[in-house]
């Protein structure tokens, strides 16, 4: 972090309102409002707040009634971590080909910039709890998106030694904690549900809700000290598989009262692709191994009333959380908006879980509260998607609007906020990949869905068109019955971009991609230094090579086009730049030694000033290449993704002085 960005999050004034005003196009450092971001797994919208009879949700229902509820909310793919990626880049997986829960975003958007590294550049200290990125399933999230290390917790976790045979490995434990990834099927079910007398904090999301409990104190005194906003993100795993929660939440629920699906047949005349029997569902006992096998009556009532008492038991974390930063007096200055990943099949349709187009899995919450700047207990109609929340945010928290490396592909829904009437898109698009790739348009009215194999031509094509209004419960396919339809929505899908394929998801905008390099972090503490580069298709400034942190470190980086390079001793830095433009493609040195900093292009000297001296520390953060992803280790805001691509890097250290 640079001694600019410091002194700019310093000057908080107090007593100033804290949202200022929408209209101006930026707030003031002094004024900018905290974010709390409230993330559930697998949370559809069946709470009270959204006219579900039996739910028990008093916490999220008090969080709607200070704000606005999206009743047409959509995630953009109905799993776990592409949903989260498209919430944090702002970006639709078929723009940045992060499909899959596997997907490793920073091998294939190293420079990207993620919701909360954004707000990092403008003063704001960010942190997460719980479930945000999607760890498990070869995944490890994305360290680089917040200033402070991740505080994790489990996702799959069990109390009762019954529910995994005495204690054993069970097949979900083994994904979500990325053991024996290629043993899955040798390790036994886990049980779908249990329910055990224990306090909320045994598991996961009440000791979640406990630390950032503890965190929005501390946010709130380091805000009285120097001014400092905070970004905080909190996620909760359940109501995602395996329903444990503490029995007094489930006996918050009649068993008679539970909502039973009504139809449980695919779609008459829907496409073999589109359609879900088995998958995740299957890793649970007693669920019936065989995806064909009839469920009983019995187990559907379970899991219902499973998924019914794990969603209170996270809404009664997520009140303490609430009552906490109204404890602090917090709430009127925070901006809290509470979002579900994708939503839950439960039976409809014979399907379990997510992983579909269908409604019931891509339906989702979405909660806005800003007091003062959201008329409370509104609800609106517009139709919204994950993707808008990243601009969104930015545009009621008054930063500038976002100039990011990704595709940017949400819309603010700031005027809706302010107006539930007004209207910033007439449609949701989402996707979801089988073997072929199935996107989807959906108006107030209807849902198009396009399955279409990769380079397949538009021929080859098949549809699904559901109306709403008339089926909402998704009973047949009526694309060949309504060929208008189906031609107006089609229409509509074909101006978005080509997707980007699954398996060239690497050959990403020449700007945003960098090759991999197994250089490990060098040992610079009292060496020289010497840096070596290879620089293609160069369009704009960034971060070459950089090693460290606000104390200590080094940058080669791009500045007005001109190369610099940076080493900070001690907080302090010292930059010798080059005064000429660097081409397009080209090869540039730096190095560092007792008696000089010194720069060249393409082989020749282009610039030389007398030494800092050597870096005495070896600097905390590690290197990256492409861009820099925790404090800045040179004169800039972190990360300052290269627009270009490093296509050869050497580094070396000890005897390399000029």
């Amino acid at each position: 972090m640079s001694s600019t960005f410091r002194i700019s999050v310093g000057c908080f004034i107090v007593g100033l309102s804290i949202f200022g005003s929408l209209g101006r196009s930026v707030i003031d450092a002094a004024e900018r409002p905290n974010v709390l971001m409230i993330l559930v797994d697998d949370l559809k919208p069946v709470m009270g707040c959204y006219r579900d009879e039996i739910a028990v949700t008093p916490n999220m229902d008090r969080l709607a009634s200070r704000g606005m509820k999206f009743e047409l909310a959509y995630c953009n793919q109905a799993v776990c971590a592409p949903s989260r990626f498209t919430l944090m880049l702002g970006a639709h997986s078929t723009s940045t080909g992060l499909y899959g829960l596997g997907s490793q975003l920073r091998e294939i958007l190293p420079n990207a910039i993620t919701l909360p590294q954004y707000f990092a550049s403008h003063g704001y200290r960010t942190e997460s709890l719980g479930k945000v990125f999607h760890i498990g399933h070869g995944n490890h999230g994305d360290p680089a998106s917040f200033m402070v290390p991740h505080f994790h917790d489990k996702v799959i976790e069990y109390l009762d030694p019954a529910s995994t045979g005495g204690g054993m490995l069970t097949r979900e434990e083994a994904y979500f904690t990325n053991q024996k990834l290629g043993q899955i099927r040798s390790l036994p079910r886990g049980a779908a549900f249990e329910s055990p007398e224990v306090a909320d904090i045994k598991y996961a999301d009440g000791r979640v809700a406990a630390e950032t409990v503890d965190r929005l104190a501390a946010a709130k005194r380091r805000r009285a000290a120097d001014g400092t906003p905070f970004f905080i993100v909190a996620g909760f795993a359940r109501p995602h598989l395996p329903f444990s929660a503490p029995k007094k939440y489930w006996d918050l629920y009649r068993r008679e009262d539970l909502p039973m699906p009504t139809h449980e047949d695919l779609p008459v005349d829907s496409p073999g692709v589109a359609g879900k029997r088995g998958g995740e569902i299957s890793n649970y006992k007693p669920v019936p191994t065989d995806a064909n096998e009839a469920f009983s009556e019995e187990l559907k009532r379970d899991l219902i009333h499973g998924y019914y008492a794990s969603m209170s038991y996270v809404d009664a974390q997520i009140g303490k959380v609430l009552s906490e930063l109204d404890r602090l007096k917090l709430s009127e200055e925070t901006i809290v908006v509470l979002w579900g990943d994708h939503g839950f099949h439960l039976g409809d349709l014979g399907i379990w879980t997510k992983h579909t187009n269908y409604e019931q899995a891509n339906r989702i919450p979405i909660l806005f509260s800003a007091p003062g700047k959201i008329p409370a207990g509104t609800s609106t109609q517009q139709l919204a998607e994950s993707v808008d929340v990243f601009p969104t945010l930015v545009e009621l928290a008054g930063l500038p609007p976002a100039d990011v490396p990704q595709s940017l592909d949400g819309v603010s829904l700031v005027p809706v906020l302010k107006d539930p009437e007004a209207r910033v898109r007439d449609h949701a698009y989402h996707a979801y990949p089988r073997r072929k790739l199935g996107r989807a348009i959906r108006t107030e009215r209807y849902r198009l869905v396009q399955w279409l194999g990769e380079d397949a031509p538009i021929e080859n094509a098949e549809y699904e068109l559901y109306d709403y209004k008339e089926d909402p419960n998704e009973t047949r396919n009526l694309a060949a019955k309504e060929p208008v339809v189906v031609r107006e929505l089609v229409r509509i899908l074909e101006q978005y971009p080509k997707p980007i394929s699954r398996d060239a998801t690497r050959a990403r905008l020449s700007h945003s991609t960098q090759p991999k390099f197994n250089i490990e972090t060098p040992r610079v503490a009292n060496s020289s230094v010497h840096i070596l580069a290879e620089i293609e298709k160069l369009s704009g400034d960034g971060v070459i090579a950089a090693q460290g942190g606000r104390e200590h470190g080094y940058a080669l980086h791009v500045v007005d086009r001109r190369l610099a390079f940076d080493v900070r001793r001690n907080g302090v830095v010292t930059r010798v730049q080059g005064d000429v433009a660097l081409p397009s493609d080209c090869r540039v040195e730096a190095w560092l030694s007792d008696g000089s900093l010194e720069i060249a292009v393409d082989g020749k000297r282009a610039a030389k000033i007398p030494s800092p001296g050597l870096i005495t520390i070896q600097p905390k953060d590690g290197l990256s290449v492409g861009f820099d992803d925790l404090s800045a280790a040179g004169d800039y805001e972190a990360p300052n993704p290269l627009r270009g691509i490093v296509s050869k890097l050497q580094i070396e250290t000890g005897d390399s002085n000029r």
